[in-house]
């Protein structure tokens, strides 16, 4: 349960600000510094001049650029975990008010957000959609259209457990693009987790399928590769 008396969820202490940690816990938060400027997974490196990795260099994907502000770490991934998992839905308000801590510049320049939609039957055993929960709080927030139709799930097994080139298969027969006028629209797609890129690459081809001249993505964690140096 979210505690309700301004006391941080992880010290306990007072948070001193309307958010639900104190500024140490906060800034301990396992924040993605130094990362892809395409696909965000972070990198082994300690420039911080906008770099590219090589495999987007090598194979660009779709989609034109991600920000993932978080790692896919503890606290975040538990806290995804109550909000995905354990049906948490106020977890959905508290990890968007930690999005809109430092909203990225670009939101500014986008003329609308959409999300990664959820398949009828995780829809159903979930009962919600966390990447729509996010976006329908971020686009209040920040007073930007929400697409809500533009993209289109069929039934899927769990991307969870399968590697890249099972999740491209997996996204090539499920996800599809809506027909919605977007020609030279420039949109945001938000999503909770980025492990491979390879939904956030599928749904980028979907919208400019329908005219989108730039597609981005904002991320609330990006997993980290499994060479990574923390």
């Amino acid at each position: 349960m979210l505690n309700q008396h301004n006391l941080c969820e992880l010290c306990l202490q007072p948070t001193g600000q309307n958010l639900f940690l104190c500024p140490a816990c906060y800034q301990d938060l396992p924040f993605n510094n130094i990362a892809c400027s395409q696909c965000a997974e972070p990198l082994n490196t300690t420039s911080d001049t906008p770099l590219r990795c090589g495999r987007c260099q090598a194979s660009p994907p779709a989609y034109d650029y991600t920000i993932g502000q978080f790692l896919y770490r503890p606290a975040i991934s538990i806290w995804i975990q109550k909000m995905k998992d354990k049906r948490q839905l106020l977890w959905g308000h508290q990890l968007a008010r930690l999005m809109l801590q430092s909203p990225p510049a670009v939101v500014s320049q986008i003329d609308a957000l959409t999300y990664i939609p959820s398949s009828g039957w995780r829809l159903f055993r979930r009962g919600f959609n966390p990447a729509g929960l996010l976006a329908e709080q971020l686009a209040r927030q920040l007073n930007i259209p929400l697409l809500h139709h533009a993209l289109h799930k069929s039934g899927q097994h769990d991307q969870r457990r399968l590697n890249r080139s099972q999740r491209q298969k997996n996204l090539q027969r499920g996800l599809r693009p809506g027909s919605l006028p977007l020609t030279g629209q420039h949109i945001l797609i938000i999503d909770d987790v980025m492990t491979t890129g390879a939904t956030l690459n599928a749904a980028a081809q979907a919208l400019k399928q329908q005219g989108a001249a730039m597609v981005g993505g904002w991320i609330l964690a990006r997993t980290p590769a499994p060479d990574f140096r923390f």
